[in-house]
């Protein structure tokens, strides 16, 4: 794995695992826990920012780390 993505998978990741986890906190008042956390929904939701935070957030603070280097 070379270095870009590395970074791509460090910087985005949190992203990608936080935002999910927030909505399902939201949720998670108006529904029980398991409904909240433990559905095809937060799994799909989960996935679906997963890949957008690693591919689009990383890439992009792979290009303005690139950038300020330069």
């Amino acid at each position: 794995m070379n270095e870009r993505w590395k970074y791509q998978i460090k910087s985005g990741l949190p992203f990608g695992l936080l935002l999910p986890i927030v909505f399902g906190i939201i949720d998670w008042y108006k529904t029980s826990f398991s409904e909240a956390f433990f559905t095809l929904k937060f799994l799909i939701s989960l996935l679906v920012f997963l890949f957008g935070g690693i591919v689009v957030i990383g890439y992009y603070n792979w290009k303005e780390k690139r950038k300020n280097e330069e």
